[in-house]
């Protein structure tokens, strides 16, 4: 249970995150746990006002900390509890606080235990990890022999947690959540979002098109993140009742809505294959696919999904012109006469694959993934997509140069789409 000044803290808490690593500054291991944790506290209506990456640096550790005190209710401090000289993070936070450690003979049995159960003893190294800072309480770790620590301080709360996620995540739901909650109160207000999934239009078309809505917001506040070849509009609330959250998120779901129609394709969570899944079910149609370019990605995401063999036939991965032939019957005259990266053979591509594989829907990209290849006439980026039925084909042509990958994500995102419009008939 929480006490003192941060148990007082009943309707709103800030917090700060600390990662420390000298491993995270080189960029040799991504920092999942600041954003996981960042998520989390969001969802329980924490907010979050700096995070930093401290490397392993007693002093520097140390000073960091002192600052977060002063401005943050609650510290959040990830990685350096392990049993090596570099694991400094106990030594921080008993230097920062002023407060000298001592060893836990409860944490020293459950290491013994720890290590006794897998018929091994521990090292004078791993009874580094029963140090405690004066005052502080340790954590329990369910998957390793790290302890966590709660602090309470003048300031606030400060919770060292392990840094492989693994050790990290349960600890965190488990121990630091509930304790937040308890501090918080029943009646304290959450973060709801609802984010509107777009296709079709870009960011800065968006942001003029609900330019003043934006410009007026205060609650829920509107922000737009753009992706490859797709647009979010995220709506966010605090509220204490869900109901009272949802109606103010809905008045301007609804004018967001009013104003950008068809661009509109899906919310939160959603994916577009999942989407066009749903779609085909519904209307007891196959897909199959014919992929240059892309190489079988788009393949990929449609079987990601659930079920997606109800109604995917298959791909053809026909990269080399012999395939485009033989297999998907591009005759040879349009390889000659328009080549590989061109509507014609996307349409012929389309069509080929329908039948083929006996689909009610097709589904073709061939273009110019890069870095070489690409000419005056068709550069790097130059793709054809295609999608047809059994009363044509649509074929539309785009430009989008960058890394394969790049290519690749956005070219399958635009399929997905033109895809979703020609079962829904927009196309």
């Amino acid at each position: 249970m929480c006490g003192g000044r941060f148990r007082e803290l009943i309707s709103t808490l800030n917090a700060e995150l600390i990662s420390a690593g000298t491993e995270l500054l080189l960029g040799e291991i991504v920092d999942t746990n600041a954003a996981y944790v960042s998520q989390k506290l969001a969802e329980i209506g924490v907010d979050v006002y700096y995070r930093h990456t401290v490397g392993d640096n007693l002093g520097r550790l140390a000073e960091v900390l002192r600052h977060a005190f002063q401005r943050s209710d609650v510290v959040i401090i990830t990685g350096g509890l392990g049993p090596t000289q570099d694991d400094i993070t106990r030594e921080a936070i008993a230097e920062a606080t002023s407060r000298p450690l001592f060893r836990s003979p409860e944490a020293v049995a459950t290491l013994r235990a720890f290590f006794a159960a897998r018929g091994r003893v521990p090292t004078d190294s791993n009874f580094r990890q029963a140090d405690l800072p004066q005052g502080g309480v340790h954590l329990h770790n369910s998957c390793g022999t790290a302890p966590g620590i709660r602090l309470e301080h003048e300031q606030g709360v400060v919770f060292a947690l392990p840094g492989p996620p693994v050790e990290l995540k349960p600890m965190f739901e488990n121990a630091v959540i509930p304790d937040l909650l308890d501090a918080l109160g029943a009646r304290h207000e959450r973060l709801h979002t609802r984010t509107l999934l777009l296709c079709d239009i870009g960011e800065s078309n968006v942001a003029d098109i609900l330019g003043d809505i934006i410009g007026e917001q205060t609650d829920p506040t509107i922000a737009l993140y753009a992706s490859p070849a797709q647009v979010r509009v995220r709506m966010a609330t605090k509220a204490a009742e869900e109901q009272t959250a949802r109606a103010c998120l809905a008045e301007t779901e609804r004018l967001i809505r009013e104003r950008l129609g068809e661009h509109v394709w899906g919310v939160d969570e959603d994916t577009m294959e999942a989407a066009i899944g749903e779609l085909l079910r519904q209307a007891r149609a196959s897909l199959a696919v014919a992929e240059s370019c892309t190489g079988g990605l788009f393949a990929s995401r449609i079987t990601d999904v659930p079920g997606s063999s109800d109604y995917f036939r298959g791909c053809v991965v026909a990269y080399h012109n012999e395939i485009k032939m033989h297999v998907l019957g591009v005759p040879e005259s349009i390889l000659q006469q328009h080549g590989a990266v061109s509507e014609q053979c996307a349409e012929a591509m389309v069509q080929g694959v329908r039948s083929a594989l006996g689909a009610d829907y097709g589904v073709a990209t061939t273009g110019i993934a890069g870095p070489g290849g690409g000419t005056d006439e068709k550069p790097v980026g130059l793709v054809y997509v295609g999608v047809g039925d059994a009363n044509g084909t649509h074929v539309e042509s785009f430009n989008w140069p960058g890394s394969r990958a790049q290519f690749k994500s956005r070219v399958t995102q635009i399929a997905l789409n033109l895809l979703r419009k020609r079962i829904i008939g927009t196309v």
